[in-house]
């Protein structure tokens, strides 16, 4: 997905679910909401009974067009995940949650994973006072986090971050200084992707 250059409401209608990838433009203006409106309340031409298979692979796109990436990267995370000690359904959502392009989006640097992806690959986030350009760093506890100081006086950018309430307690965040650090490694309660890693597991593991 890092490469995906089409709408990305189309990937929201693939799923049926809002992935909120335009950040607050998805609570106000929604293809899925008008779509709705428009049929009566359905929003899916496809059938309501979906094969087994078909709810695990749902699921799995769902996660990987939320974190916004391509199946081979997808894949190689959850290869990784499954190296790691434990289960490697949180181990896989444990290691979309503590990339660095994720991690600026719940600090609320952003509105959205494209969004915090284009922050950090146009050099606009330090981290421990380095410009870093590497959407898939994985952060660690102690990372300081800033926003560079010329975008600091952006009008949308003091808005958002202004009435943004819903960093996780595993980060905090300087709204004076729009700065943030990682206190702590999330949890599962703490991760933001609302999907059952269990299906995506089942599915990896046919």
């Amino acid at each position: 997905m890092g490469r995906y250059l089409g709408s990305v409401c189309k990937l929201c209608r693939r799923v049926n679910e809002k992935l909120f990838l335009k950040g607050e433009r998805c609570d106000i203006k929604c293809t899925l909401d008008k779509r709705k409106k428009k049929a009566g309340g359905k929003t899916s031409r496809f059938p309501s009974k979906q094969s087994e298979y078909g709810k695990r692979l749902r699921e799995k796109q769902k996660t990987r067009f939320s974190a916004f990436l391509n199946e081979t990267q997808f894949h190689n995370y959850y290869k990784q995940a499954k190296k790691m000690a434990g289960s490697p359904g949180p181990n896989l959502l444990y290691l979309l949650e503590t990339r660095l392009d994720n991690v600026v989006r719940r600090m609320g640097f952003a509105q959205s994973i494209i969004g915090a992806r284009q922050l950090v690959s146009h050099g606009n986030i330090k981290v421990n006072n380095r410009n870093l350009r590497v959407p898939a760093y994985r952060v660690r506890i102690g990372d300081k986090i800033v926003l560079n100081d010329k975008l600091k006086e952006n009008a949308a950018l003091k808005r958002w971050f202004g009435n943004y309430t819903k960093a996780p307690t595993w980060l905090t965040v300087n709204k004076e200084n729009f700065s943030g650090e990682v206190v702590s490694l999330p949890t599962r309660q703490d991760i933001s992707y609302p999907v059952d890693e269990t299906l995506i597991v089942e599915l990896y593991s046919r």
